[in-house]
């Protein structure tokens, strides 16, 4: 499964472009954050450069030595893609992706995310090309999207950004050929019992949960269904653990130690 790095653009003491009432920073690190919780929804490995208000400088903050830090990050991640976050200033309207050259990964990547954002209903500015630093020196194949222009549309970016943010990650998928499902459309919770026999306690969870949780059983096997295993969280009763990212374990050694952690379980808060 290839793996994406997304970079929100500026943080820390550079704020970059400055709205009415946010900065820069802050819409794309809240995009980032949006965009990597689909992804990884959908099966596909995602980090982030940061996930916190930070820059990369650790003295007096250089915009030269921050890019270039930022970029040995973005090198050193294992990431197949790169995918850099800016808000746009300036007095214009639009969304405009770019990438280094025509042609190629990168720019097919970029036509590949710009055909998904024209769904936005906001000004088309196109896929452009330019040797943006972290587009040019990052060694996997990279594109710059600059979402909306924060000095003239912030309401915009802001009523937009879950919306924006399924876009883009869309895209990716479809530059790598994988479904990248909405938000209404991706499990949040789900049960993987072991057997059978774990269907009582397995209701039992379900009903804890108002009964709105669907329930797979993986038939004794040591994997679990594909589709259990796209939930962004599952609660395994019985059987070894399932590797998923974010499990809650409810398995013992036999049947009469997993009804107890079971109950364990259901009695809590």
């Amino acid at each position: 499964m290839p793996k994406i790095c997304i970079d929100p653009g500026h943080g820390g003491r550079d704020s970059g472009a400055v709205g009415p009432s946010t900065y820069e920073k802050n819409n794309v690190l809240q995009l980032a954050q949006k965009i990597a919780a689909i992804l990884q929804a959908s099966g596909i490995e995602t980090v982030l450069t940061h996930s916190d208000d930070r820059d990369f400088c650790p003295g007096y903050f250089n915009v030269d030595e921050d890019l270039q830090n930022r970029v040995a990050v973005a090198n050193s991640s294992g990431a197949d893609i790169f995918i850099s976050l800016h808000n746009n200033s300036g007095g214009g309207n639009g969304n405009e992706v770019y990438a280094l050259q025509p042609g190629g990964p990168g720019g097919k990547l970029a036509q590949c995310i710009h055909a998904r954002m024209l769904g936005l209903s906001m000004a088309d500015r196109g896929v452009k090309f330019a040797g943006w630093y972290v587009v040019r020196k990052t060694t996997m194949p990279a594109v710059l999207v600059e979402y909306g222009f924060i000095d003239t549309e912030e309401s915009l970016i802001l009523a937009k950004m879950d919306q924006a943010a399924l876009t883009i990650a869309q895209g990716i998928g479809d530059y790598l050929g994988i479904e990248v499902k909405g938000e209404d459309d991706v499990l949040k919770d789900a049960i993987v019992m072991f057997s059978d026999e774990d269907y009582w306690a397995a209701k039992d969870v379900n009903a804890k949960h108002g009964n709105s949780l669907a329930i797979f059983n993986r038939d004794r096997k040591t994997e679990a269904p594909q589709d259990a295993m796209k939930a962004e969280h599952i609660f395994t009763i019985g059987g070894p653990p399932t590797g998923h990212k974010n499990e809650t374990l409810l398995s013992g050694q036999n049947k009469y130690e997993t009804a107890a952690k079971v109950g364990q379980y259901l009695a809590q808060n």
